[in-house]
């Protein structure tokens, strides 16, 4: 019984990785596809009238590539930081869009909140991400930039 199974496990693995064969029906126009020859193939008398029929080879997997802790450490660490990112610069944005009279010593709760958001936020992100650094201080100069123009055409 053992034998009959292992048998028929390795006949469905063959199976597995058999070629497909691709041919246009001609009264209907459609592609087919199939794990078998279909029955003109081969016979040079039947296929004179029959259509062509196109063997795709079976090619198998790639390498499998099992991603190792390392890259899935640092994948989770990569979205860690675009997501941090993405806060930061909504953050720098909402800055941007409060009117350049806005004093933030005295601003309400709302506002110390955000700021104080922003200011963990960058530290953390220039913790992990130290070469994002001088972009984000770009971000942040062109921001106030924006800023000043704005309080000189008031």
């Amino acid at each position: 019984m053992k034998l009959l199974f292992a048998l028929l496990l390795l006949a469905a693995a063959f199976a597995a990785h058999a070629d497909l064969y691709r041919w246009v029906e001609r009264e209907t126009g459609s592609v087919k596809y199939s794990n078998t020859p279909p029955p003109w193939y081969g016979d040079a008398e039947k296929q004179r009238g029959a259509p062509a029929v196109e063997v795709v080879p079976y090619r198998g997997p790639g390498p499998a590539s099992k991603p190792t802790p390392q890259t899935e450490g640092a994948a989770a660490e990569a979205r860690a930081i675009a997501r941090m990112e993405t806060r930061w610069l909504e953050l720098v944005r909402f800055f941007a869009s409060l009117p350049p009279s806005t004093d933030f010593s005295r601003a309400g709760p709302n506002i110390r909140l955000q700021l104080e958001a922003y200011q963990t936020l960058t530290a953390e992100l220039d913790r992990l991400d130290p070469a994002g650094a001088p972009r984000r201080g770009a971000q942040v100069a062109n921001a106030l930039g924006n800023i000043r123009r704005g309080a000189q055409a008031e």
